[in-house]
Formats: C-alpha cells, structure tokens, sequence
C-alpha cells in the first residue's frame, strides 16, 4: 500500500505532520532545533503584512526563510488585500519559502480589532479578495489557516472554506474551535470531516494534538489530509517527528539527551537575537522545557531572575543533566 503523501500546490510532503504557526515560539531557532529530529512542513511566525510590505527590519527577518530550513511556509496576517500582495511578493523575491500561508483564525483581540486574523471570517468579501489578489501576484501557493467560526452561534467555516478554494487557495487549515473559544475545549474534528468533504483542495487538522496518539486520532477522525501540531511542541520540539515515525509504524524511538537540545537551543537563540536579548526570550522555552520535572519549578524561579547568559547555561547544564526524551 502507498504511503500517504500531503500536496499542496506543486508541492509533495512525505509526512502528514505539519508544525504550527505560533506568535513568539516559531522563529528560526526553535525550527532549527527541530530539524534535529526531522523535515517536517513548519510555519514561520505569523508575520504583519503591512509591516512587511514596509520592509520593517524586525518583520522582514521574522518572515525570512534560510535554505537550510526547508520546507517552512511564511503565515502573514493583516487586513489590506494591496500590502499582502506587497507581503507576497518580498517573500516570493527572497525564494527560500515553500508557500504562503494567509492567517484567518487568530483570536487575539489586538489582532481582531485590526478586522484581520478570524475577523475576516465576518467579513468574507474581503477575506476572498485578499487570496484571490495574493494567488493572482505571485507563484508561490497561498494557503488559509481559519477557526469553525466567530462562536457555536456563527459556524461559517464550509462556506468560508469553499470561498476560500474559489479565489485559489490550494489548501486550508481548520482549527476547529470557534474564535470565542479561545484554545480551550476540545477540538471538533467532524467538522474538519465536515470541511474535507465540501472542498476538492487538501485540508490539514489542528487542535489537541499532545502525542503521537493523538495524532493518529486526529487524522482517523477528521480524515484531514495532513495534522497540524501547536501548543503540543511546546518544550517539545521534537513532537514533529515523533508524530511522522509514529504513523509510519516506527513505534520505538531512541532516547536523546535533553541537554544537548537544549544548550543547542540556547545557542541558536544567543545567534539570532544576541546575548542579551536571548536570556529573555530563552525563559518561555526553558519554562515549557522544564514542565513535568522534578525541581522544575524552583529552576523556573531561578532562571527568571537572572540576566547573564553564562548563569543561564550553568544551572541548565546543571538542571538537564541526565536528563532524556
């Protein structure tokens, strides 16, 4: 029997698994430290258009994709159809990513109140002139990522879908939770069923994927094309490959030390941000690193105070020591 593939556009992906667009979390360093384990589909951070079109230098170098790093798609949110076409084409120029992922399903008031991210699915007009002008101005595909609806009261997301398809989406993802559910309660996966049989385009899943399990439910489930992973990588880079093995019927995985992912991490993120900066970000990662171990609790107290990147090295080293996933 074939193994099934994900295609999206020109595009063939040999695993299902994809990895999440996450504001704050996917920037080049975690990706990098996920390619580690594996060449799963990854998501940039969810990238302003407007300011991309403006050639912001911080947004330019979030949506910016190293050869190294492939296949990553760059997700851009906004609500102008003319700067995403600009957006569009800077990521187009620069040659590096896979796809172009339009995000229609952040929740986040700031984001709503700009009308972009799962605002446009209340305005649906817009929402369709936004793909249909991005898919007309470059090669690249362009994708949408969007939520079941605004709440239980407003489930558009069939019809969205398919006004989606009919502007040129070659694909979709459903986070299938409404807007006003936030990222709690569970994930409905018949109406990403629901979704998969009104569109002829691939649709991904995403919601409630922790293990590798769950992965495999997700996909039996939803009978999605492909399954999308968020919070669940959190301090868990590595879930991305796990999942693929798993459905691939490699069930037995050799531990690796955590150490080293991550001192890996910390270096990645001193590179990219410098060595300042890096301690800041760093303490989000060491906090979801450090979840469920012993001790991690009086670690997190003790990184959150300090400010030198050499403290930070020595109580991780000390802390992961022994220390495997």
């Amino acid at each position: 029997m074939e193994k099934p593939v994900l295609k999206i556009g020109n595009k063939i992906y040999p695993s299902l698994v994809v990895g999440a667009p996450m504001a704050g979390v996917t920037d080049a360093p975690f990706r990098a430290v996920a390619r580690l384990f594996g060449r799963e589909l990854l998501f940039s951070e969810m990238a302003l258009a407007d300011s991309l079109a403006r050639s912001h230098q911080r947004t330019q170098k979030m949506a910016s994709v190293s050869d190294s790093e492939s296949p990553v798609a760059v997700q851009l949110v906004g609500h102008d159809p003319d700067m995403f076409v600009r957006a569009a084409r800077k990521i187009e120029e620069e040659g590096t990513a896979d796809f172009i992922d339009i995000n229609m399903g952040c929740p986040v008031p700031k984001i709503l109140k700009s009308g972009s991210g799962c605002a446009l699915m209340d305005d649906e007009e817009r929402a369709e002139r936004i793909v249909r002008y991005v898919s007309a101005a470059v090669s690249l595909p362009v994708t949408v990522k969007f939520r079941l609806g605004r709440d239980s009261s407003h489930l558009n997301y069939t019809d969205f879908g398919k006004r989606m398809q009919d502007a040129g989406a070659l694909a979709v993802t459903l986070h299938a939770r409404t807007r006003e559910m936030m990222y709690s309660g569970k994930a409905d996966m018949e109406a990403v069923r629901r979704l998969k049989e009104s569109l002829t385009i691939p649709v991904i899943a995403n919601g409630d994927v922790r293990t590798p399990f769950d992965a495999a439910r997700v996909l039996k489930e939803s009978g999605a094309d492909g399954v999308m992973i968020g919070r669940g990588a959190l301090g868990r880079p590595w879930i991305f490959s796990e999942c693929t093995d798993f459905l691939n019927g490699k069930k037995n995985r050799e531990p690796k030390p955590l150490l080293t992912i991550v001192l890996e991490h910390l270096r990645l993120l001193e590179a990219y941000y410098g060595k300042q900066k890096s301690v800041f970000v760093a303490r989000k990662h060491l906090a979801w690193y450090s979840s469920g171990i012993e001790g991690g609790a009086m670690f997190r107290t003790q990184v959150n105070k300090m400010t030198q990147a050499e403290c930070v090295r020595d109580l991780v080293c000390r802390f992961f020591e022994g220390k495997t996933v």
